[in-house]
């Protein structure tokens, strides 16, 4: 069976290719050699039908049996019968019996674009017809490859192969084709859309065009003839020396283009680890700017979708999370470093600026100052600059280890009349000074009386629920929010009286019984003390004993209000025989509760009264008394009848709240701090959402929460509408230890974070680092004394305290390199070597580091080389001075020196950036009384007027050789490396100066040019075999050196020509003479050490010689 046709009983390429009988019969032996187009032409009326690649529905036979062949039936459209294809034609049937063929009968033109006619053989003595044979793709491409060389063999042999018709395509081609197939056709013509059409069909059938492509390219083989004729290699040039041209010219090209890629290389390289640029917060904040931003939920979720490596609106960010500066390592013994973030590590202390946005700096926080918070105005910064000294004074008591009254020093500053401050926050001051038990003086107060820094912190933080640390923590919370309360209403009951005098009718001695009859006679005035329908049981038809009995406890007087009752024990003893009997064991009761029988006859009493008297008959201050003393029906706790106010009805929550061990309590009377913080949360998110400022305003919320004890969710719910007020309420909830901070890398962009036990956690550091932003600029003290606050939390166990030190490290790093005021921030040093203290060095034992070695090592170390890599030599120098570091600070000094020597004579020298002068800064004083005696506190060392690299230079080396103990520390090589480079300094001076003769003899003093050799060839060349040796500072000014000196020789000459005359004419001939001398062996110099140069230096060095007459 041939691949493409019938067998044929002779072999021939295009076998019977223009047979047009009709009657012809066809021979189908098995002997018969294949033909690949055989009877291409040939139309025999009653052939079988066959299975072919472009055969076309359309002929007349029927249930024919059918062989394969490649162009069988194009054209016709009767049905065919159904053959077992490689593309998967329908299932054959039994009148259709299937064939094999290699492509499917899909299209009605070839390849080649050639109409085949229907060509069938017949089975001839009864045989049926052969088998069908399936065959596989690489027997195929084997057969083509076979008559593609014996094609190949054929062109070269003579023309009869070209003149015979082009039916068969070579394999290049074919290669082609397939390749002009795998471009869908994009470049095909119009008029070829036949060969569209084969390529969909190949794809649908599942031909992979793509492995076809790579089969035919290995077949590799010579290229056949084509249309334009056989292509002629090009002759060979033996053109030696143009090869040689061309060689050269291809290795420079290469070079360029190596040169191109390695630039671009390292300027990717210097991309990745000095500029961090986040794409992502970029685009969100070119979307806040112009109000793309709708809510804050879609900054944060972008905020969480940022990562090393994303592809934003702005491109594929390269970020790797490697770090500048060498990629130092991300953490570090004492925490990881600042000189360079990266796309997931934000500033600890934010970037400089003023105003009230801030609170935008944090994903989770919605700037909602034009919601009623404190304004950018006068009064803002009135205010910022109180807290900031009380700040600066809270840090003096702990250097002095004496008590501070934290938070009355910050509510006088709250109180300071002036902004939009709501009243609430001054009340929160006073509900935490409550819970904290702090006195307003603490020179009156005990020492054991008074509360430590960071006291409460165990019990705090303190993850087990009924420990009893969280017990007595909850304790101390219920009993100071109940107590702030009760404050509150008895300075409105004054408050009240005074404004009404004359309906309080106070009288007599003002004790607090007295101050709450008149506060009820006014009530009962003002018709707002009861329900018009309702009687008060009175005493004497006058005073109204259980409206008297709920107001003194509503006020916090207990005492007084047992001592009320028992003066007047016969009247409740008349009305309710055991109510006497309660409030002597309530009042005796340290936690305010009653013995077990007590408590069950209270609350049958009151469960009675309450359910079958008539209406209207109960004396709603009678009821209020039972439950406030029984804590009856805690399932309801409102009080009925009795206009209350939103404090009244928060005091009624606090004063039936208990602490108790839950384990042994009845279930009933179980209620406590958690069940309120549950009431306040459901508040919380029914009025004070998102957009909502809720009944009371913002105020109301936050002193809720503040009572509840809820302070981290009070600092996140405050800070978006004044983080002023925000910021300091923090910071004395830390110094008491009662604030939770976070330690989690996601406190690097959200305010409030929760903890894997979901405990809430705020981000005290990066709050203090954001919110000197508005200051630091003009009072560095004050932003040193914020961010050194971040230490309060070293005492946290475990790796958290570490973290937290390190936190305080970094943002102070960050703020002496962005202030750069070193002198005042990290020391400075006088004209004498004394070193002066700087703000941050004052404050060792705030910020956890003991000794000034380590703070030399954390901050000034790490300060230094930052400096030093950003090109600010004088602030390096300086800082490494500072550390201790002298044989750097040379190191360095010898750097700057030797890059001013490197610059031409025609250019201006460079100028080192000066160091800011130390300043005095508002409450420093107070830090520096220890300074007091030392002269001039405010002058700096003279590196601060230094603008010139020899200067400093020499400033630095008089300073060290005044003190052994410096040169101790210093390396012989760098002093001598400096020395050298002060002698060039002078030498370039001199030679501006054109002071030649001078210019000269310090040349000869460094020995670095053989100017001494008179000609002798050995002394020229061991000084060029020395400036190998010489230090790379030196090593890169010798082309300079030397174009100075043939300048200075040549520059001698002239002067002594110029003054010929007289009876020295011939001692200046000798002189001229053995200067031009000099300048042979420079120029032999130059030439021994031509290739050490700098670029261009050999060049001028030439033309000078030969000015001079050096050859």
């Amino acid at each position: 069976m041939s691949l493409f046709s019938q067998p044929a009983p002779k072999s021939s390429i295009f076998g019977n290719l223009g047979n047009q009988s009709s009657s012809q019969p066809q021979q189908s032996q098995g002997s018969g050699a294949g033909s690949i187009f055989a009877n291409l032409q040939s139309q025999p009326p009653s052939q079988p039908t066959q299975s072919s690649l472009f055969s076309t529905p359309g002929t007349s036979q029927s249930n024919q049996p059918g062989q394969a062949s490649l162009f069988q039936n194009l054209g016709t459209s009767q049905p065919q019968p159904q053959t077992s294809s490689l593309f998967g034609q329908p299932k054959p049937t039994a009148s259709q019996p299937a064939t094999s063929s290699l492509f499917a009968p899909q299209a009605t033109t070839s390849a080649l674009g050639l109409s085949q006619p229907p060509q069938a053989e017949t089975a001839q003595n009864g045989q049926q017809p052969a088998a069908p044979v399936r065959l596989s793709q690489p027997a195929y491409f084997d057969s083509l490859l076979e008559k593609g060389k014996k094609r190949a063999r054929d062109t070269g042999g003579g023309t009869r192969f070209n003149e015979l018709p082009r039916l068969q395509l070579g394999l290049s081609d074919i290669a082609r084709r397939v390749r002009e197939i795998g471009g869908v056709g994009a470049h095909l013509p119009v008029d070829k859309a036949a060969d569209s059409k084969a390529h969909y069909m190949l794809a649908a059938s599942g031909v992979n065009l793509g492995t076809t492509r790579r089969d035919l390219d290995a077949l590799n083989v010579l290229p056949a003839s084509s249309t334009s004729g056989i292509n002629v290699p090009t002759e060979w040039d033996p053109d030696t020396n143009r090869y040689m041209d061309q060689m050269q010219q291809q290795s420079t090209l290469k070079m360029i283009a190596e040169g191109v890629d390695r630039a671009h290389r390292n300027f990717d390289a210097y991309l990745d680890e000095n500029i961090d640029i986040n794409w992502e917060a970029q685009r969100r904040k070119i979307y806040e700017h112009f109000g793309l931003v709708s809510n804050v939920g879609e900054q944060s979720d972008a905020a969480s979708q940022i990562s090393p490596g994303v592809k934003g609106s702005f491109g594929r960010s390269t970020k790797r999370g490697q770090t500048s500066n060498g990629n130092r390592s991300k953490q570090s013994a004492l925490g990881r470093s600042i000189f360079g973030q990266s796309s997931l590590q934000k500033s600890v202390i934010g970037t400089p600026d003023m105003g009230h946005k801030t609170a935008s700096l944090f994903a989770d926080v919605e700037d909602r100052s034009g919601q009623g918070a404190v304004s950018d105005d006068r009064f803002s910064r009135d205010k910022q600059t109180k807290f900031a000294e009380k700040v600066q004074a809270l840090n003096r008591a702990r250097l002095q280890e004496t008590p501070h009254p934290i938070l009355h020093e910050f509510k006088e500053v709250q109180m300071q009349p002036g902004g939009e401050s709501p009243y609430q926050l001054i009340d929160a001051f006073k509900a935490l000074i409550e819970i904290v038990r702090e006195p307003s003086n603490p020179q009156n107060a005990s020492q054991t009386d008074f509360p430590k820094q960071r006291q409460f912190l165990d019990d705090y933080l303190d993850e087990t629920p009924n420990s009893a640390r969280q017990v007595e923590i909850r304790k101390r919370i219920l009993d100071g929010s109940r107590r702030s309360l009760e404050q509150q209403f008895f300075e409105d009951v004054e408050s009240l009286i005074s404004r009404n005098a004359r309906e309080a009718n106070l009288g007599g001695v003002p004790t607090a019984v007295n101050k709450v009859r008149a506060y009820i006679r006014v009530r009962d005035v003002r018709k707002d003390l009861k329900p018009e329908d309702l009687v008060l049981q009175k005493i004497d038809e006058i005073e109204p004993l259980w409206a008297v009995v709920y107001f003194l406890l509503r006020c916090g007087l207990v005492p007084d209000a047992a001592a009320y009752v028992k003066e007047h024990a016969a009247p409740f003893r008349a009305i309710e025989r055991n109510f006497v009997t309660y409030m002597m064991s309530y009042a005796k009761d340290k936690d305010r509760r009653l013995p077990r029988d007590l408590q069950d006859r209270i609350n049958t009493e009151y469960q009675q009264k309450a359910r079958m008297a008539p209406e209207n008959s109960l004396d709603p201050y009678k009821m209020a008394c039972y439950k406030i003393i029984g804590r009856c029906e805690l399932t309801k706790r409102t009080i009925e009848a009795i206009n209350q106010s939103s404090n009244d009805w928060l005091w009624l929550q606090f004063c039936l709240a208990r602490e108790v061990n839950r384990v042994e309590e009845v279930a009933g009377d179980v209620f406590g701090l958690e069940e309120i913080r549950e009431s306040v949360s459901e508040i919380g998110q029914r009025h004070y959402q998102k957009g909502q400022e809720g009944l009371g305003g913002y105020g109301t919320y936050f002193h809720l929460l503040i009572l509840a004890g809820m302070f981290e969710q009070a600092i996140s719910f405050l800070y978006p509408y004044t983080y002023v007020a925000a910021v300091h309420f923090a910071i004395a909830l830390n110094y008491y230890g009662l604030l939770r901070v976070s330690d989690q890398p996601g406190a690097e962009t959200d305010l409030l974070t929760y903890s894997t036990k979901d405990l809430p956690q705020i981000s005290f550091g990066r709050t203090l680092g954001y919110y000197t932003r508005d200051f630091r600029t003009s009072n560095l003290d004050a932003a040193v004394d914020y961010l050194v606050l971040i230490c309060l939390n070293i005492d946290f166990p475990g790796a958290a305290g570490k973290a937290q030190a390190s936190l305080c490290h970094e943002a102070l790093r960050e703020l002496v390199l962005e202030s750069r005021e070193f002198a005042q921030l990290l020391g400075d040093i006088h004209k004498d070597g004394t070193r002066l203290k700087g703000t941050i060095e004052q404050r060792l034992n705030l910020i956890g580091l003991s000794d000034q070695e380590m703070f030399l090592k954390t901050v000034t170390v790490q300060a230094a080389s930052v400096a030093d890599d950003n090109g600010r030599t004088t602030d390096a120098v300086l800082l490494y001075h500072l550390a201790e570091d002298y044989d750097n600070v040379i190191a360095i000094v010898n750097r700057a020196l030797s890059d001013s020597l490197a610059v031409s004579l025609s250019d201006p020298e460079p100028q080192l950036s000066p160091l800011k002068p130390r300043q005095q800064q508002p409450g420093q004083a107070g830090l520096q009384q220890q300074q007091q005696n030392e002269p001039s506190p405010n002058s700096s060392f003279s590196l601060t007027a230094v603008s010139e690299p020899s200067t400093l230079a020499r400033n630095m080396i008089s300073l060290y050789d005044s003190n052994p103990l410096y040169l101790a520390r210093i390396g012989p090589q760098s002093r001598q490396t400096c020395g050298i480079l002060l002698r060039l300094s002078t030498v370039k001076s001199h030679v501006l100066s054109q002071n030649w003769a001078a210019a000269l003899d310090t040349i000869a003093a460094t020995n670095l040019l053989p100017l001494a050799a008179r000609g002798s060839i050995p002394a020229i060349r061991a000084h060029a075999a020395t400036t190998n040796q010489l230090p790379q500072e030196v090593k890169r000014n010798l082309g300079n050196l030397l174009l100075w000196c043939i300048m200075a020789v040549g520059g001698q000459r002239e002067v002594l020509q110029a003054q010929k005359g007289g009876f020295e004419d011939q001692g200046r001939e000798g002189v001229r003479e053995e200067l031009k001398g000099v300048g042979r062996d420079l120029m032999c110099f130059a030439g021994l050490v031509r290739y050490r140069l700098e670029r261009g230096v050999w060049e001028a060095v030439v033309r000078a010689g030969g000015d001079v007459g050096g050859y």
